[in-house]
């Protein structure tokens, strides 16, 4: 579980706070492409359900034209 920070937080050096800046773009940049990459596999996972559920399906009795002249 996470503690609240406290108010009295001491000042840190300029190159401890660019060291948390930089971590914090890092992982951003890393939760973005964790996040086109879900989106991609999502839909990826979509194209293979619709296609394994047209599998499944009976097939569909092909079309049978009337022959027989109209009057």
């Amino acid at each position: 579980m996470m503690t609240p920070m406290k108010k009295s937080i001491r000042r840190g050096s300029p190159a401890q706070g660019k060291d948390l800046i930089s971590l914090a773009q890092q992982l951003a940049r890393d939760a973005e492409r964790h996040a086109i990459l879900s989106a991609s596999l999502a839909s990826q996972a979509d194209r293979l359900m619709v296609a394994g559920l047209r599998l499944l399906e009976p097939p569909r009795p092909a079309a049978t034209r009337d022959l027989r002249l109209r009057p």
